[in-house]
C-alpha cells in the first residue's frame, strides 16, 4: 500500500461517506413517495391557514448531510489542518455534496414537474451554503444550526398569505424567481468564503491588509 494511500483511506474510513449517500437515496424516496404532502404551520399571517410541502424540509436535510459528514472522531487531532488535509476535505466536501445533489435530485424528477425540481436546485444550493458557514464557524456538527434557524425564519415570517411568498423566501418562491436565485447564489458564496476562511488564511489577510 503506497504512502498517499494511507491517509486517503483513514480520512474516509472516519467519515461517513456512504452513509450520506445512502441517506440521500432514502430522502429522494421519502420525497418522490410523500414530498407533495403539505403541513400546516404557524405563521405570522393572521388570516387563512399556510402549509408546506414536505419536500421543503427533505431538501434541508439532503443538503445539510454532506456539511455533518465533515467532522470525524480525530476532529481534536484535525484542528492543526495541513495542506494535504485540507485537500482532502475539499474533495470530500464537493465529491459528497454533488453525489447527495444528483441523487435527490434525479429522484425528484420522477414524480415531479421541472419547475419543481429548480425550486428544490435553488433551495438546496442556499441550504448547503448556510451549513457550511454554521460549520466553519461553530464546528461541523453544528452545521444543522444556521439552516435550521433561517428555515424557522422563512416559515414563520415568509409567507403573506393567498400563497404569496415574500422576496427572500427561497424555499418557497417561483423556479423563475431572480431575486430568489441571486439570495441563493449569495448564500451558497457567503459558506464557501467561510469555509476558505482559516485561521492561517485570516492572519496572512491581517498582515496583507495596509
Amino acid at each position: 500500500m503506497s504512502g498517499q494511500t494511507v491517509p486517503v483511506r483513514l480520512f474516509l474510513t472516519v467519515r461517513p461517506a456512504r452513509t450520506v449517500l445512502a441517506v440521500a437515496v432514502l430522502l429522494g424516496a421519502l420525497t418522490a413517495w410523500f414530498g407533495l404532502i403539505e403541513t400546516p404551520i404557524p405563521t405570522a399571517v393572521e388570516e387563512g391557514k399556510a402549509t408546506i410541502p414536505l419536500w421543503r424540509m427533505l431538501t434541508m436535510g439532503v443538503a445539510i448531510m454532506p456539511v455533518l459528514a465533515l467532522h470525524s472522531p480525530l476532529a481534536s487531532l484535525e484542528l492543526v489542518a495541513t495542506r494535504r488535509l485540507r485537500s482532502m476535505q475539499r474533495l470530500y466536501l464537493a465529491g459528497l455534496g454533488i453525489g447527495s445533489a444528483v441523487i435527490f435530485l434525479g429522484i425528484c424528477t420522477w414524480v415531479m414537474q421541472p419547475e419543481m425540481v429548480g425550486v428544490i436546485a435553488r433551495s438546496w444550493i442556499a441550504w448547503f451554503g448556510l451549513a457550511l458557514a454554521a460549520g466553519a464557524t461553530m464546528g461541523w456538527r453544528l452545521a444543522w444550526t444556521l439552516p435550521s434557524l433561517v428555515a424557522i425564519v422563512l416559515s414563520y415570517w415568509g409567507y403573506t398569505g393567498n400563497q404569496q411568498y415574500r422576496w427572500w423566501e427561497f424555499s418557497a418562491r417561483p423556479h423563475d424567481d431572480l431575486p430568489s436565485l441571486i439570495l441563493s447564489a449569495t448564500l451558497l458564496a457567503m459558506g464557501l468564503i467561510v469555509y476558505a476562511a482559516t485561521p492561517w488564511r485570516r492572519r496572512r489577510w491581517r498582515r496583507w491588509r495596509p
